[in-house]
């Protein structure tokens, strides 16, 4: 067997005015605190963060339930609340 991947590592920032944009976007518009967490998967920005070092980056997405199996599920209201939210941090940055 041979496993290969494209995907590159991507540590997590400690300061990343990005997330802390966003962060405080989701409060505003939903009352509370986002969960942050760093997950071990092959997502995009490792391979953003490779082709331009320093790019301050997150991953985001709506809930998604069953993944990657034939009952796969994208919940629509999720995916209504993350459009809010990118299109109003977009607004906001400079």
């Amino acid at each position: 067997m041979e496993v290969q991947g494209d995907y590159a590592g991507w540590a997590y920032q400690q300061d990343s005015p990005l997330r802390e944009l966003l962060v405080e976007v989701f409060h505003e518009q939903n009352g509370y605190e986002p969960k942050i967490e760093a997950v071990h998967a092959g997502l995009e920005c490792g391979v953003f963060i490779s082709k331009l070092p320093g790019l301050d980056c997150v991953s985001l997405g709506p809930d998604l339930t069953e993944i990657h199996t034939c009952r796969e599920r994208l919940h629509i209201a999720s995916t209504q609340r993350l459009w809010a939210l990118v299109a109003e941090t977009l607004r906001r940055m400079k």
